[in-house]
């Protein structure tokens, strides 16, 4: 059913994968679409009363896919509005989810990877968990409503500092910030997020979903509007010299030269 996830439901916890680890689980066209279609499945599932999203491998996710973005480039097509779009949609799909979400961030959550994980309900890390905002170091603005989430965690001030620095965070210092909910040992990630989930299982689902409900439309009303600006700047960045230098830099492996043009 499913080309870039796996979808499984076990002891009412429905858990969506992503499933390209040759690449870090970074994101094709169609992981937008199947996210979305997978939360869509557990919002309408009875047996599902939580969501865990998790990364298949080493890592949660490399957010864009570097190569991807070279043809892009090179055909002359650049971003597409209505991708972005959809990544932006993805995201917001898990605040209109009626079951909670929990994000497993195993090894590196990076920009579009990181802005999903800030997108669930709750984030379990361990110390070698890594969020970063990485869409600077790119030369792109950001996308998947990542400062937007970013700043309903940790406030304006601090979201604009990681936003535009690209810094890394470690699980120990995203739990410090308030970016992650639990910090597991990392042999434990996995049995401490579905204990979790489980306790999570335990709540009144539907108590739960209101609560979700009411969350969405007093904290993230401006959502849609913000997803359509975030698309618009996004496409903007990657018609520029300094996206194009960063593309070529990750594959060349080398640091970027921008120009600021």
């Amino acid at each position: 059913m499913y080309q870039t996830i796996l979808y499984e439901v076990k002891n009412a916890v429905a858990t969506i994968t992503l499933n390209r680890p040759e690449v870090g689980n970074a994101f094709a066209k169609e992981s937008y679409v199947e996210v979305r279609q997978a939360l869509e499945a557990a919002s309408e599932d009875s047996d599902v009363r939580v969501v865990v999203i998790t990364g298949n491998g080493k890592h949660f996710s490399a957010g864009g896919d570097i190569r991807r973005f070279k043809n892009l480039i090179t055909s002359g097509a650049f971003l597409q509005t209505e991708n972005v779009m959809a990544a932006g949609q993805m995201a917001a799909k898990i605040k209109t989810c009626n079951k909670p979400v929990i994000a497993m961030v195993n090894g590196a959550a990076a920009g579009a990877g990181c802005s999903l994980a800030l997108a669930c309900d709750f984030r379990v890390v361990t110390p070698k968990s890594k969020l970063v905002m990485s869409f600077v170091k790119m030369g792109l603005s950001g996308d998947t409503g990542g400062m937007y989430y970013l700043e309903k965690l940790v406030g304006v001030g601090r979201a604009t500092e990681l936003i535009m620095t690209g810094t890394p965070v470690n699980g120990t210092r995203a739990y410090e910030l308030g970016l992650a909910n639990r910090l597991a040992d990392e042999e434990r990630l996995k049995e401490e997020t579905y204990a979790f989930a489980q306790e999570l299982a335990k709540a009144p689902t539907f108590a739960l979903a209101r609560q979700k409900q009411l969350l969405m439309e007093t904290f993230y009303a401006e959502l849609a509007e913000y997803t359509e600006r975030e698309a618009a700047y996004m496409v903007e960045c990657s018609h520029t010299h300094d996206f194009a230098e960063a593309v070529d830099a990750f594959l060349e492996k080398r640091q970027p030269n921008f120009l600021g043009k």
